[in-house]
């Protein structure tokens, strides 16, 4: 009996042993997988892009809301926005608009509907061409001291707003004019204003 234990204990201490040998091989040519340790770097870029996933989740319901509040009737397009309580992201920000009077705005508008039909040629499947911007982090321009693509223009020359391309996927329009009263010409088109 008492050789069996002795045995069994030298098996297992063999395995342990080899195990360990193994630990310390892996990830060293044969195909072994390493895990990547915890560390506050991974742990901030894991809650970023788990953020980042929330607030796609919920621009795509705010922006389905948007739409289904649009109604046209006699030729003439009527909508609203969406109750701020349903949505837990930063909404202050769309209040951009408010920097502009209405021409203004209705410029910055029109540029930016004739930049998505004409210049890239998309007819959008969405009720409207263009819509106001509602994304924090791309309203976030205004306040931001890099301007990215719109260096060099003050936050009273730049106009946001946003749209759905052929593929279903939300751009960001960057308008800029030269001061109060000249054109709006669209600058950028993509997803970001720091591209």
């Amino acid at each position: 009996m008492r050789n069996k234990k002795l045995f069994t204990a030298m098996v297992v201490g063999a395995m342990a042993l080899g195990l360990a040998g193994c630990a310390n091989e892996s990830g060293k040519g044969q195909g072994g997988s390493q895990v990547q340790a915890p560390s506050p770097e991974n742990d901030k870029g894991a809650v970023a892009g788990q953020e980042d996933r929330n607030l796609e989740e919920e621009l795509k319901n705010y922006r389905q809301e948007r739409e289904d509040m649009i109604q046209e009737a006699n030729g003439l397009v009527e909508g609203g926005s969406p109750k701020e309580d349903n949505y837990s992201f930063d909404m202050s920000g769309s209040f951009y608009t408010s920097r502009f009077d209405t021409r203004e705005t209705t410029q910055a508008y029109a540029a930016a509907r004739v930049y998505v039909t004409d210049t890239l040629g998309i007819k959008p499947s969405t009720k409207m061409v263009t819509y106001m911007c509602m994304d924090p982090r791309v309203l976030a321009i205004y306040d931001d001291q890099d301007k990215g693509v719109a260096a060099g223009y003050d936050s009273s020359d730049i106009f946001v707003c946003e749209y759905c391309n052929g593929d279903g996927v939300w751009q960001y329009l960057i308008l800029v004019r030269d001061g109060k009263g000249s054109p709006w010409s669209v600058i950028h088109n993509g997803s970001s204003y720091k591209e």
